[in-house]
């Protein structure tokens, strides 16, 4: 007699995973800093506002200070939250923070993207957005211009 083996079944009422992700809305002299992604990435091609995951125990301002080291060699502050949006992708629920952010210290290196530009608001809709950056800009386009909210250093 062997052992009876089960697979676990997708409960329709239980609520899918979550991951929590970050994005840095860096505004410098009116303009949002985007950043093109890979082609071997997920969403390879497409623009979005540069971030990343947020590790165990780690805070969303921490998580979004270590990624945009990691990716663009930029020292940020992390200013007010702008928006949280909540996407549905692969079986997961994506929580996306976007924040406002200024560069306090560093010099570009493109370390994950191929391609960056620094965006007038109404330029935005000329770039083709990651589905959860596309909520964010259409906040964005509900502003008349882009918060001076921190100075840069």
């Amino acid at each position: 007699m062997g052992v009876r083996r089960t697979l676990p079944s997708e409960d329709p009422l239980r609520e899918p995973p979550s991951l929590d992700v970050t994005a840095a809305l860096i505004v410098a002299n009116g303009r949002v800093f985007i950043a093109q992604r890979a082609p071997h990435q997920r969403s390879g091609l497409l623009w979005e506002f540069p971030g990343g995951k947020v590790e165990e125990g780690e805070s969303l301002e921490r998580a979004l200070q270590r990624e945009i080291r990691e990716e663009l060699c930029w020292g940020i502050q992390v200013g007010e939250l702008f928006r949280c949006v909540h996407h549905f992708h692969e079986h997961r629920a994506l929580h996306l923070h976007a924040f406002w952010c200024s560069i306090s210290e560093g010099n570009l290196c493109l370390k994950e993207h191929i391609d960056c530009h620094w965006a007038l608001p109404d330029e935005l809709n000329r770039f083709e957005f990651t589905s959860p950056d596309e909520e964010i800009i259409s906040f964005l386009a509900e502003m008349s211009s882009l918060p001076d909210v921190l100075k840069e250093s």
